[in-house]
């Protein structure tokens, strides 16, 4: 009966979230291997995701990381390479303060899930749900910006409820009908835009991931899981696509994984006495977060933004917006951007080897 098949399910669900290493799957440390969301993360109950997630912010110390690792948790998943993949995101993309982890972790698991679904109305259904999450998120905290979440406090207290939210708001999203979550006139000009992309063989984070040899072979998995990363997350012309996939790509090919309830404390002590939290030494994730940064102050310095947005001078929402970046061409340009970041990365990544 289904009712029975669903109560097994959140029995399995909640067994994991209580002890993760006693029912995942076998580890996927690669994006080469097939990945398994085994478990259906929207059984899980909501204090459940709170409470794993506090237990991994405690041994973990960053945003994104943090929550990839709770719906891996709730998934009943174990994918080294998708919190590798998060690794630079923390501080808002790179430290730019830009969508905060909250926001980009849960948009890989929506692209897991969905990326592989017919197009809805002229849109991939993972649009859909993109927004419908950023609108959950903003209801919630006032923003999906990590800039102006963390404040200008020393210690970002007010982090930890957007870390402890964020997977319940993923599961809330991914069991929601979003079909009407985008207004009609906007949804007009997002398909519009999308079918450009189509019609160019563009996608923003897949142009740069697909050329990174390190990267290389490029899964499905990999693209399922950049896949909203398209016209600055989710067509909304916030940061570039190209940029976050090439803070993915050396969170791949570069990220370790911090795991120490002793070194998140000490990385805590040294925010509340002024010190150099983000010190690559005193955090597994603060490197590829460091390169992740360095990459979007050399992204700002080619393209005079890391926004989308204002890079392109068009607003996505409208159909004369889109219409703007069609009729000029900018897509050009954005092939251009997206080639130039993954030579930048693809230098990063053999320095950062070589050292």
């Amino acid at each position: 009966m289904p009712w029975v098949a669903s109560s097994e399910r959140a029995s399995k669900a909640a067994r994991a979230m209580a002890n993760p290493e006693s029912t995942k799957a076998s580890s996927v440390s690669s994006p080469t291997i097939p990945l398994n969301l085994a478990a259906d993360l929207t059984t899980v109950p909501t204090r459940s995701l709170r409470r794993r997630s506090m237990s991994n912010l405690l041994r973990m110390g960053h945003c994104a990381p943090t929550v990839m690792q709770t719906l891996l948790d709730a998934s009943d998943t174990e994918a080294e390479w998708l919190v590798k993949l998060t690794a630079g995101l923390p501080g808002g993309i790179g430290n730019t303060g830009a969508e905060c982890g909250g926001v980009t972790a849960p948009l890989v698991i929506i692209g897991l899930r969905h990326a592989r679904d017919p197009l809805h109305q002229g849109l991939p259904p993972f649009i859909d749900k993109g927004h419908d999450l950023l609108q959950r998120f903003a209801g919630c905290h006032g923003t999906t910006l990590c800039r102006e979440i963390r404040g200008t406090d020393r210690l970002p207290l007010r982090c930890v409820g957007a870390v402890r939210q964020a997977p319940e708001l993923c599961a809330q999203t991914l069991s929601s009908d979003c079909a009407h979550v985008i207004p009609v006139a906007s949804r007009d000009a997002y398909r519009r835009l999308y079918a450009h992309f189509v019609e160019k063989e563009f996608h923003c984070a897949h142009a740069v991931v697909q050329q990174v040899r390190h990267t290389k072979p490029v899964s499905q998995d990999m693209l399922d899981a950049t896949a909203p990363f398209i016209g600055g997350t989710v067509l909304t012309g916030m940061t570039c696509s190209a940029l976050t996939a090439g803070v993915m790509a050396l969170g791949v090919a570069l990220g370790e994984i911090e795991r120490s309830r002793l070194r998140v404390l000490r990385m805590i002590g040294k925010m509340a006495a002024g010190g150099d939290a983000f010190a690559d030494d005193v955090n597994k994730f603060n490197r590829t977060m460091n390169l992740g940064h360095q990459l979007a102050t050399w992204f700002t310095g080619a393209f005079g933004s890391t926004q989308c947005r204002g890079i392109t001078g068009c607003d996505f929402s409208r159909t004369v917006g889109v219409n703007q970046y069609i009729d000029t061409d900018r897509v050009a340009r954005c092939q251009v951007i997206a080639r130039q970041v993954a030579a930048r990365v693809e230098r990063m990544i053999g320095s950062a080897l070589t050292r």
